[in-house]
């Protein structure tokens, strides 16, 4: 997308070097994302801990550098990976963890194996050097599916409490969805999905 892109050499080695841009949609995805996270661990009442955010983030990170690295000779700003595990992080419960739990680790293996399947499969599952799946998607639906309810379940923003909150969370994503839709000139298909879904 559109980095800065320089050049380092190392053991002998040339390795791009691909730096964050705040033109990339996938930082105005995150920005949405941590906005929601912060919501979801002040007000919200997420029963998801820091812990386990910052664990989903790190193994998106990890695997998407890792594979820059060793199979593209790059060293990037890993921001699909982050936004994998953040994605990932905003959806998947762990039944047991309590909101206010800001450390927490409690099923930590289930949020590691499904960022771990969802950046996998981005590297796997290709159609004409393409992934064909949403990465995080592919990873929950596994989990819900293979886990189910005993370990994994999903997090329900319909059961916010009506009040300003609610309206916020709200606001933000459905302004930052038609945002990063108008940036990515997917308006049309963004507003058909909304008007398909609100009948």
């Amino acid at each position: 997308m559109s980095a800065k892109r320089r050049a380092v050499r190392l053991f002998g080695r040339e390795y791009a070097v691909i730096l964050p841009s705040l033109r990339d949609p996938r930082m105005h995805v995150a920005a949405v994302l941590v906005t929601l996270q912060v919501l979801g661990q002040t007000v919200l009442g997420f029963r998801l801990s820091v812990a386990q955010i910052l664990i989903c983030l790190a193994t998106g990170a990890l695997i998407e550098f890792g594979v820059a690295f060793f199979k593209d000779s790059a060293i990037m700003w890993p921001a699909s990976g982050l936004l994998t595990g953040n994605s990932t992080a905003f959806i998947l419960r762990t039944p047991g963890t309590l909101h206010g739990q800001w450390w927490s680790t409690h099923g930590i293996w289930i949020f590691v194996g499904v960022v771990a399947i969802s950046m996998a499969s981005k590297y796997l599952i290709r159609w004409r050097g393409r992934h064909i799946f949403n990465p995080s998607n592919l990873g929950l639906v596994i989990a819900f599916v293979a886990l189910g309810p005993k370990f994994t379940e999903p997090q329900d923003l319909w059961w916010i409490p009506p009040g300003p909150w609610l309206i916020v969370t709200y606001a933000v994503l459905v302004v930052g969805g038609l945002l990063i839709a108008w940036e990515l000139r997917l308006l049309g298909l963004e507003l058909a999905f909304m008007a398909g879904f609100a009948a």
